[in-house]
């Protein structure tokens, strides 16, 4: 017969050593992640600066109800950033588009295929500010080039709207790697008998693309557009690096702007107040494309 005071003690000991294991992991986002969000979200509704004479954690704050959020759609660069988040989040379907085609032709050419992988990943493990330093070189000598050779530069890629393209172009490149890993990692385990069937009913290889490639790899697409937009409007380092940490109506980036309002006379609760306003457009674009991702995910 089985002692249950004994299982229960077993049972115990096993939840204590569970928690023993995890614990590192709990205090960490506890402390780093759970404290500072909460506070954030509560400093958000008070007039809180670090120019006033008090200490961090006296919590002298004076309710100003949702003042600051007012505030921060009424503040011009704040919304030419979320504009700028939304220009730089075009590169995400064309970066999944160049990757699925790119994964295709390596699926289909498999020689050399782990040479070419190995060259598409090293991007990802390089640094962003190397990286960012390295296509702002880039993007001067193209038009001092054309200054040498002709006498004149018809443009300027840092500048204007030239500028949000120009840092398309290097996210695309930067982030290309990875896409590729995953999309080509997904394509060699969908079941070969599609294809087959495909082919026996005349399917070309565009339309086995599009009817069996696709559909079997939607989640993972979905993964990378998810976490790709996401991204995108949290993009900060490579836009401060590129445009010489002199913000423009051009370059201007929302965690950009929150960095701004911090560290020039310590605005923390209208700062907070602009972190909280774009976690909350973060989370509903990706609850917009959970809701979407039922019609073209397939989970099968």
């Amino acid at each position: 017969m089985v002692n249950k005071s004994g299982l229960a003690r077993r049972h115990r000991k096993d939840n204590l050593v569970g928690w023993l294991f995890v614990s590192p992991l709990v205090i960490g986002v506890t402390l780093f992640l759970g404290f500072p969000l909460v506070f954030a979200i509560l400093i958000s509704f008070t007039d809180y600066s670090l120019m006033q004479p008090y200490d961090f954690f006296e919590f002298q704050f004076h309710f100003i109800g949702f003042a600051n959020y007012a505030k921060a759609f009424r503040n011009a660069d704040f919304m030419r950033s979320l504009l700028n988040a939304c220009i730089n989040a075009l590169g995400v379907p064309i970066g999944i588009s160049l990757s699925i085609i790119l994964s295709n032709l390596l699926l289909r050419h498999p020689r050399c295929s782990m040479l070419f992988r190995t060259l598409y990943f090293l991007p990802t493990i390089c640094g962003s500010v190397v990286i960012t330093f390295i296509w702002q070189w880039i993007f001067t000598l193209i038009p001092n080039f054309f200054y040498l050779k002709y006498g004149q530069s018809p443009f300027n890629m840092l500048s204007g709207n030239n500028f949000m393209i120009s840092m398309i172009i290097m996210g695309v490149w930067s982030g290309f790697g990875t896409s590729v890993l995953l999309i080509y990692a997904s394509m060699k385990g969908i079941d070969k008998s599609l294809y087959e069937a495909a082919m026996i009913d005349g399917a070309n290889a565009g339309q086995q693309l599009i009817h069996v490639t696709l559909p079997a790899i939607s989640p993972v697409l979905f993964y990378i557009f998810l976490t790709g937009l996401s991204g995108s409007f949290q993009d900060f380092a490579r836009f401060q690096v590129m445009g010489s940490n002199k913000p423009s109506w051009y370059s201007i980036m929302p965690v950009w702007e929150i960095y701004k309002q911090s560290t020039s006379g310590g605005n923390i609760a209208y700062a907070s107040a602009l972190g909280i306003v774009l976690g909350l457009i973060i989370i509903a674009f990706s609850g917009i494309q959970f809701i979407v991702s039922k019609i073209w995910v397939n989970y099968d």
